[in-house]
């Protein structure tokens, strides 16, 4: 076969995702706290944004409706090579589709149709609902490589640093342990043995690391290891440096002066009969009184299983809500966190200077300017879709779990991302971005968005509620059963029946391993 060129027109189909697309799918899966963290940043960077106050929105401060209308008509002034008033193009129809009755009352139209900036930015096209749709695609091999969705600002440059920054950092488990170390005694080779075997501690404050390996690995005896390993399980908080949970619990008995060969023998030699309550049995295999291992296990019962864990250097998390759904005389209303993005505007005083062709903008100063301008009025419209896509996703879920709104966690209903996605005339996929890590404040609680999404039960009367509905069923029932005789699986099935719900045994065992509940067995207690 002989090779040649050929010139061939072939026609394909592939999404090109625009700068606005990208930061629309940015801005939709921020909660509250993070969009304030961009807004801010945005107001750094871009001198066209401004935070307008109380007072300049009374005095014709100029809103994302006023901005919008810079959308519209006019060519860039750049393209303009004298540098005088461009002609003004007719009106886009495209519209900013981005809620009307919102948007709208924050400029007048005489303002808008006698703005000679209009069209400065007439490239930005807002979104509409089904804009989502075409972007629908996984973008999780799209963005793989791309940074946190979570916005985190760059570091300061040092001019205006806020107090907070100076604050002490919290030390890490690690830091804690060289800290003592350096205290200690220890020193020469046996300071570099202990070293090691700090790094070597994880979070949790266990050694994983068996000793002959790192024994190898530093060219040392394992017994000098061991020593100084025993050294190291001196040091606070109790129970860390323990190979495995008998010798953490051991170390941590020791430590309070209640390590007695029965607890020696228990944990060492018969700690799994000790995990399945088989106390009659370890009573007889070490020929003590069953009562005596049973307060053993009640004050082993009280230690730490991970001692690492009160040094953890993981902060608090604070949740602010994003929705809140209020009842107001029988009536549910619907309102959005918006923060400091409600106050977003564009700055008049670069606007003004904008308008002014023979100013302060020329060239490619004018070029930039209008560059960052259609920047501000791009995240103006993309925010207040956002605003409108989650409001109209929330009230859909609560419209549908109108009865929990009313009585609670054991009225929800079954719901799937399908069934809010029909209801909204939107994708699955944005359904799952817009009640991702977004909580709504209601008259029942805080819950989050994805809270509301389950599978459903059968009830007897041919209904059916949702699987979480039952699990708090399953936790209220087992939190009122008696200590001493407590509710098996079978038993807890059979409750949940009378109430009306067809549910398998072994369903309420799946349950109740989800909530972390340990079976009857376990949870008996002897006194």
């Amino acid at each position: 076969m002989a090779l040649q060129l050929q010139l061939v027109q072939k026609q394909t189909q592939r999404l090109i995702m625009t700068p606005q697309m990208q930061q629309s799918i940015q801005l939709l899966q921020l909660n509250s706290l993070e969009l304030e963290q961009m807004v801010d940043q945005e107001l750094l960077e871009n001198p066209f944004l401004d935070l307008s106050e109380e007072a300049e929105e009374e005095t014709g401060g100029v809103g994302p409706a006023a901005a919008s209308a810079e959308t519209e008509a006019e060519p860039a002034a750049s393209e303009s090579s004298d540098g005088d008033g461009a002609e003004a193009a007719e009106p886009s129809e495209a519209g900013d589709g981005l809620g009307a009755t919102q948007t709208d009352t924050l400029a007048s139209p005489t303002e808008v149709a006698a703005d000679p900036l209009d069209g400065a930015v007439d490239n930005v096209t807002p979104l509409d609902d089904h804009s989502y749709d075409n972007i629908d695609v996984n973008w999780d091999e799209v963005f793989a490589d791309s940074e946190s969705p979570v916005y985190t600002p760059p570091p300061d440059d040092g001019e205006e640093n806020d107090f907070t920054e100076y604050t002490a950092a919290k030390s890490s488990l690690q830091d804690y342990l060289n800290w003592q170390l350096r205290l200690s005694s220890l020193e020469g080779r046996d300071l570099k043995i202990g070293e090691f075997l700090i790094g070597c501690v994880e979070d949790d404050g266990y050694l994983n690391d068996s000793v002959e390996r790192i024994a190898g690995e530093l060219g040392v005896e394992p017994a000098d290891v061991e020593r100084v390993l025993r050294i190291l399980q001196t040091f606070d908080p109790p129970g860390v440096f323990a190979r495995n949970l008998p010798e953490c619990l051991l170390l941590q008995m020791e430590d309070l002066g209640e390590k007695t060969p029965l607890a020696t023998a228990v944990l060492t030699e018969h700690f799994e009969s000790l995990e399945k309550k088989r106390f009659r049995e370890i009573a007889r295999a070490l020929e003590v009184d069953e009562q005596d291992v049973i307060d053993l296990f009640n004050r082993i019962r009280r230690l730490e299983p991970k001692p690492g864990r009160i040094r953890s250097k993981e902060s608090t998390r604070y949740i602010t809500p994003d929705v809140y759904v209020r009842d107001i005389d029988g009536d549910y209303i619907y309102s959005l966190n918006e923060g400091g993005s409600s106050r977003l505007r564009i700055s008049k005083f670069y606007r003004d200077m904008l308008r002014d062709k023979t100013g302060a903008f020329q060239g490619k100063e004018r070029e930039y300017a209008q560059e960052r301008l259609r920047s501000a009025v791009m995240l103006m419209k993309n925010i207040e879709k956002r605003k409108s896509t989650i409001l109209r996703v929330t009230e859909a879920i609560m419209e549908h779990q109108h009865e929990f709104l009313k009585k609670g966690i054991s009225r929800l209903r079954p719901l799937t991302l399908r069934e809010i996605a029909e209801t909204v005339g939107m994708h699955e996929a944005t359904i799952s971005r817009v009640t991702s890590g977004k909580y709504v404040e209601t008259p029942q609680g805080l819950f989050e968005l994805k809270f509301f999404f389950s599978s459903g039960i059968e009830s007897t009367d041919g209904g059916a509620t949702s699987s979480r509905a039952i699990k708090d069923l399953i936790a209220d029932l087992i939190a009122n059963e008696d200590p001493k005789k407590p509710l098996s699986d079978e038993k807890l099935a059979s409750l949940i029946h009378q109430k009306g719900f067809e549910i398998a045994r072994r369903t309420v065992a799946k349950y109740r391993e989800q909530m972390k509940i340990l079976p009857a067995k376990l949870r008996k207690q002897t006194t």
